[in-house]
């Protein structure tokens, strides 16, 4: 007996974020497709600008046809579900991973700022956040450069990784 189709005319409906989102992921799963090939020349610029800065500040210019890093522009939905934008999520992300770091540390840290971001999507939607922070007793404190790698999903948003900038 076949299994019963139930018809989610949801994603019947026209999504342009959605669309953009799977344009961007083709572009980075259709490396080994003839259609869209890269160099090794290219391979050597991604890689290059990987060891030099990272993923936290990673050169989007640096990539021709092989593009691994997408930045976040805060105006866009590129990241974001409407009617949050990328620069609302990034803020929010960023705040949610200062609060895990207090609480891990027993510190007391406030956001100041989010800096940039850059994203890659895969399985998941990761975000590589600088944001700036600082001691909330202290009026005098300069803001402390922070970096959190943080998995974005619809249900489940998890905080990997914040390391401190000195």
């Amino acid at each position: 007996m076949d299994p019963q189709v139930v018809d989610d005319k949801k994603s019947q409906e026209p999504n342009l974020k959605r669309h953009k989102r799977e344009e961007k992921c083709e572009e980075i799963s259709s490396s080994s497709d003839s259609t869209c090939s890269f160099d090794s020349e290219d391979e050597r610029l991604v890689n290059e600008e990987h060891k030099r800065n990272g993923d936290y500040d990673f050169d989007t210019t640096k990539q021709r046809n092989l593009v691994i890093r997408y930045p976040v522009n805060v105006e866009d939905n590129d990241v974001a579900d409407e009617p949050e934008t990328d620069g609302d999520l990034v803020h929010r992300l960023s705040k949610m991973a200062l609060e895990k770091l207090n609480a891990d540390n027993l510190i007391n840290l406030e956001f100041v700022k989010a800096v940039k971001a850059n994203w890659h999507y895969g399985g998941e939607r990761t975000l590589y956040i600088t944001f700036e922070a600082k001691d909330a007793n202290s009026l005098t404190a300069d803001p402390i450069c922070f970096q959190a790698t943080v998995s974005n999903l619809p249900w489940n948003v998890t905080v990997y990784r914040l390391p401190c900038q000195p």
